[in-house]
C-alpha cells in the first residue's frame, strides 16, 4: 500500500480549536475524509455537515455561477436556497455551542451531484474538475469567511484518498 499524500504543513494553519467540516455525502471516501481529519490532529473537534456536492448547492444562488447549472435542476430544487440556509443555519449553531473559528470543504473527485446538477459535470481531465471543484469551494469560502470570520480551507479529495489543498482564506 503506498502512503497517502496531504498539504504540507506549511500551506495552511491547522486549527487549533473546533471546527465545522463540510463535505459530500459520498460514501466512497468517508474512511478517507476520516483519516485526513485525524492526521491533522481533529478527532473529537468538528462538526460534520454534509450535502451532496459539498459547496456546489450554494453555487446555484450565485447569479454568476446559474448558468452552469442544468435548468430541471435549479427548478426542482429552487435554486438550492433553502440547502444553502440550512449550511448556515447549522454552522450558526456550531459557532454558538462550539466556538468553531474555522471550516473545512472537503470537495472530492468523481462527484455524482457535479454530474447531475451541472450541465457540464463530466469533465475531460482531472485539472479541469479540479478547477470546477475550487470555483464552487472558494466562492463559498469568500461567503463563509466575510459572514462569520471564519478561517477557510478548502480541499479537494481523490478516489484514492489523496488531499490537495485548493485555498485558504485569510485568517482572521
Amino acid at each position: 500500500m503506498s502512503a497517502l499524500h496531504y498539504p504540507a504543513i506549511t500551506e495552511y494553519r491547522l486549527p487549533k480549536k473546533n471546527l465545522m467540516v463540510i463535505s459530500c455525502i459520498d460514501l466512497r471516501l468517508t474512511d478517507d475524509l476520516l483519516n485526513f481529519l485525524h492526521f491533522d490532529n481533529l478527532a473529537n473537534r468538528y462538526d460534520h455537515f454534509a450535502l451532496a456536492g459539498a459547496s456546489i448547492c450554494t453555487g446555484a444562488t450565485r447569479d454568476e455561477h446559474k448558468e452552469l447549472f442544468k435548468t430541471e435542476v435549479l427548478e426542482h430544487y429552487k435554486n438550492f436556497a433553502h440547502w444553502k440556509q440550512c449550511l448556515h443555519d447549522h454552522l450558526e449553531i456550531a459557532i454558538s455551542l462550539h466556538a468553531i473559528k474555522d471550516v473545512y470543504i472537503v470537495e472530492h473527485e468523481d462527484c455524482g451531484a457535479y454530474k447531475a446538477f451541472l450541465k457540464d459535470g463530466v469533465f475531460a481531465s482531472w485539472e479541469e474538475e479540479l478547477n470546477c471543484h475550487k470555483t464552487f469551494a472558494v466562492a463559498l469560502s469568500k461567503e463563509l469567511h466575510s459572514a462569520y470570520k471564519l478561517n477557510v480551507h478548502c480541499f479537494m479529495i481523490d478516489i484514492r484518498g489523496n488531499v490537495k489543498l485548493l485555498d485558504t482564506a485569510p485568517h482572521a
